[in-house]
């Protein structure tokens, strides 16, 4: 056995234990250098390695190994003979973001001169350990092996269907029934896993077991509320104890997002206020706490307020005493993600409160988004709109949110850019086996950052996008990409990903969605009353229109409505539409029959 694969095997006994007091020195931090393609030619140049430290804002064990591990004196000496070191702000980075999220924050990535990886290791590393795994380094730099999940253009475009039981079983056995939530680590609230719960509790008609999801979801809600800061509003992270009790501090914008999505469903099924004053608590810190001078919204927040004033203590104090301290550091960084996650969430709660204010604060934001972050190729870039800068998370964050404020609206301006986006996505993210990548590689890349990245939560998402435009549009494309992205998605569960996501983005492709249509003029108040009845209906996988005649023929007019003296709402699903409906409190209720008959 190799020097570096015994102590590689020696470090991961003990890689979750502090090891002795570090030999610190304060007065020497490291001289951190910028990531782009010319280290690796310095790297080879100078015989060296390359350190990558992927950090966060909001990270508190990377402030703490920034402090305490990169100011050893041991260390530092260490890396200065034989490393090239570079940190990243993994937010500021989709991309290197998505392709090590499974080892961080922090994480810290080894690379030869060839950009093959060497190690990847996930969270704090104490000084004594970091040493072990740079000596290990040192003496046997042997490239970790490539691992990916192939798919081809043959591959099954749909679950089978005892995989699909297989990862809904696993899904089930992985609650937790006396706290909620899942799994056997952290406690957090997670989009795609409770909208799966809340869509199965409604499939009264493929699911035989509606009550125990509708449970799964109801309890999980109920612990997360433990999560939401009760001065300032906002969710924390997560709860590193079952109980929901233990949260780490840090606000992310993904994190409100999802909370948002969760209660507004869960009020719109149910209609329990506790949940919608749930979503507005979230929304109330974006929007007094968040939100730039542009109207753009921030990054995050962090959990700590500095050394002398940690989370827990800072998020214990009231207003007033908040306010007259430093406050934990906002990430100021305008990214067009995160701005599309918020224009979404806006939406979202805008559809089952009808204040206006939150519509216009999204239509803000995405007036901002649009000027300053599309690329002129029609993608969007994370911080910037180069020509290079263009991102799938980016361009499909700001995808999802024109689709959203198209529901909310009705504006078909906001359809068309949807589909725009849509169209970018599928010309300039598609893998060319299955699947999307997160971004083309750079033809100049080498070694492992030559080998495309594809993100499950992401790829979820993008099969649902195109789905639901297909069913809007009736665009044969947007149908094509759904399925191709679905062979990825398919590959990754015959993996092993017992992921929710992919039974939703499975059950969507195989089912119509809701379909509700208000014939009437625009201007008409009984026309806007049945629309706004509408948009609260509880489903995301929802297909919302509205016939005014002064306006066309709708963009997939694939249902003929009569022409009558007063504004209606037409239900259809399952290959059959309601009769009309001219009262708005009986437009969900039609299209709930028909959906589950």
């Amino acid at each position: 056995m190799s020097a570096k694969h015994w102590l590689l095997g020696a470090v991961l006994l003990v890689g979750a234990q502090l090891a002795g007091p570090a030999r610190a020195d304060a007065d020497a931090p490291i001289a951190w250098q910028s990531w782009n393609r010319a280290l690796f030619d310095r790297a080879a140049h100078e015989r060296r390695y390359i350190v990558l430290h992927m950090a966060a804002v909001w990270c508190h064990w990377c402030h703490v190994m920034e402090q305490t591990t990169y100011r050893d004196a041991a260390v530092q000496a260490r890396l200065q003979q034989h490393f090239i070191v570079v940190r990243i702000d993994q937010d500021s980075d989709p991309e290197l973001s998505y392709r090590y999220e499974r080892w961080g924050w922090p994480a810290t990535i080894m690379f030869d001169s060839a950009g093959n990886e060497i190690f990847r290791r996930q969270g704090y590393l104490p000084p004594d350990l970091f040493l072990r795994l740079l000596d290990a380094v040192i003496a046997d730099p042997s490239a970790l092996a490539r691992t990916e999940i192939e798919a081809s253009a043959g591959s099954p475009s749909t679950l089978p269907s005892p995989l699909r039981q297989q990862i809904d079983q696993a899904f089930r056995g992985a609650f937790d029934a006396e706290h909620g939530g899942f799994g056997r680590l952290h406690r957090l609230l997670h989009g795609d896993t409770i909208e799966y719960t809340q869509q199965q509790a409604r499939a009264l008609h493929r699911n035989e077991q509606p009550a125990l999801y509708a449970e799964m979801a109801r309890h999980t809600l109920d612990g997360a509320r433990r999560l939401i800061d009760p001065v300032w509003g906002g969710m924390y992270q997560y709860s590193d104890s079952f109980d929901w009790s233990s949260p780490h501090f840090e606000k992310l914008l993904n994190v409100q997002r999802d909370a948002i999505r969760c209660y507004v469903l869960a009020f719109l099924s149910g209609g329990d206020q506790r949940d919608i004053a749930a979503a507005r608590d979230i929304v109330r810190w974006l929007l007094e706490h968040m939100r730039s001078a542009e109207a753009a919204f921030f990054a995050s927040q962090d959990a700590d307020a500095g050394p002398e004033l940690p989370g827990g203590t800072f998020y214990a104090l009231d207003d007033r005493q908040r306010r007259a301290r430093p406050a934990p550091r906002i990430d100021t960084s305008l990214y067009a993600r995160e701005n599309g996650w918020v224009i979404s969430a806006l939406a979202q709660l805008y559809d089952a409160t009808g204040d206006a204010a939150l519509l216009i604060a999204a239509r803000r934001a995405m007036g901002w988004v649009l000027v300053n972050r599309r690329t002129p190729s029609g993608s969007f870039g994370h911080a910037g709109a180069g020509v290079r800068d263009g991102s799938l998370s980016d361009t499909l964050a700001l995808g999802e949110a024109a689709l959203a404020l198209y529901r909310s609206t009705a504006e078909r301006a906001w359809l068309s850019l949807a589909n725009e986006i849509a169209i970018v996505i599928i010309r300039d993210f598609r893998h060319a086996d299955a699947g999307f990548v997160v971004r083309q590689p750079d033809r100049e890349a080498i070694g492992a950052l030559a080998r495309p990245v594809r993100q499950l939560d992401e790829n979820v998402a993008v099969v649902r996008f195109l789905n639901l435009l297909w069913r809007n549009t009736a665009r044969s494309e947007f149908r094509t990409g759904a399925e191709h992205g679905m062979r990825w998605l398919v590959a990754t569960a015959m993996d092993g990903a017992m992921a929710p996501g992919i039974l939703l983005a499975d059950d969507e492709l195989a089912h119509e969605p809701a379909h509700i249509t208000i014939v009437g003029a625009k201007t008409d108040p009984a026309a806007q009353l049945l629309y706004e009845a509408a948009r609260r209906y509880p489903s995301r996988y929802l297909r919302l229109e509205w016939l005014d005649q002064s306006e066309g023929p709708l963009p997939n007019p694939d249902v003929t409505y009569p022409d009558l003296p007063q504004a209606a709402a037409y239900a259809c699903a399952n290959h059959a539409c309601s009769l009309p409906v001219t009262d708005p409190s009986a437009i969900a209720a039609s299209a709930f029959r028909l959906e589950n008959r």
